[in-house]
C-alpha cells in the first residue's frame, strides 16, 4: 500500500494518520519501521497500542452485539442489551415496510382490474410501495437473531466450555472442552464453532473484527 510512496509522501500520510482505518495505520507503521526512516511516530504508536488493548479486551465485541465478563474463574460471553433492542427495532421497522409494500401491492392491482383512471406519478409511487416488501422481508432477519441468541451464554469455567443457546428454538446446554474450540475461514467470513455448532461469525476482511474474534477464542481455551 505505502511500499511506493517517497518518504515525503509517508510524511504526509504519517501527519493524517487520525484518518487512517487500523488497518492502514499498522501497514504504515510497518512500512516506517522498514525503511528505518527518522520521524516521530510515537503518537501513530500509542494510536495503534491503545487499539490492540481494546481488541485484547474484547471492547470490539460489542459490534458482534456481545459482551464479555472476566471473572475469577473463567470468562463469560452474552448477549448485549443494545444488541437485543435493535434486532427488535428491526423487526418493527421490518413490519411496517412489509405492510407499505403490501398495501402498494393492493393498490396496483386494484388501479388495473377496476380500470381506475391513473397518471405516471401514482403508478411509479405504487410500484414504489410494493417494491418495499421485498426490503421488509430483509428486516425480519431480526427476528432470527432475536430467537437464536435469546438467552445466549458462552463461558470457560475452570476449564470446561459451556454454551447456552437455541436449537430449534429450544434453549440447550451443551459442555465441551476448550479443544472443542474451533476459529475457521469460510470464503469471506470468520466462523467460531464449538465442535459443529456455529457460534459467532464476523467479516474476514474487517481486522478489528478478525482479531477480536481470534482474541476471544485465545480467551476462551486459555481461561
Amino acid at each position: 500500500m505505502y511500499s511506493d510512496k517517497t518518504t515525503k509522501e509517508l510524511r504526509e500520510v504519517l501527519g493524517q494518520y487520525q484518518m487512517l482505518t487500523f488497518e492502514s495505520q499498522l501497514i504504515l507503521n510497518q512500512e516506517l519501521t522498514t525503511r528505518n526512516l527518522a520521524v516521530d511516530r510515537s503518537d501513530l504508536e500509542l494510536a495503534i497500542g491503545d487499539k490492540l488493548h481494546q481488541i485484547k479486551n474484547l471492547e470490539y465485541l460489542k459490534d458482534f452485539g456481545f459482551n464479555a465478563e472476566f471473572t475469577e474463574d473463567g470468562v463469560i460471553v452474552t448477549r448485549t442489551t443494545k444488541a437485543i433492542i435493535m434486532d427488535v427495532l428491526a423487526i418493527i421497522i421490518g413490519l411496517a415496510v412489509f405492510f407499505i409494500g403490501v398495501y402498494g401491492i393492493g393498490s396496483l392491482v386494484a388501479m388495473f382490474v377496476n380500470g381506475d383512471d391513473f397518471n405516471v406519478f401514482s403508478l411509479a409511487i405504487n410500484f414504489a410501495m410494493a417494491s418495499l416488501v421485498f426490503n421488509g422481508f430483509k428486516f425480519f432477519n431480526g427476528i432470527k437473531r432475536l430467537i437464536d441468541y435469546s438467552g445466549f451464554r458462552l463461558s470457560n469455567t475452570n476449564g470446561v466450555i459451556t454454551l447456552k443457546k437455541r436449537f430449534d428454538l429450544k434453549l440447550e446446554e451443551i459442555k465441551a472442552t476448550p479443544s472443542d474450540l474451533q476459529l475457521e475461514e469460510e470464503e469471506e467470513e470468520m466462523v467460531l464453532r464449538l465442535g459443529e455448532e456455529l457460534i459467532l461469525n464476523s467479516n474476514a476482511e474487517n481486522i478489528v473484527q478478525r482479531m477480536t474474534l481470534e482474541e476471544l477464542t485465545k480467551v476462551l481455551q486459555k481461561a
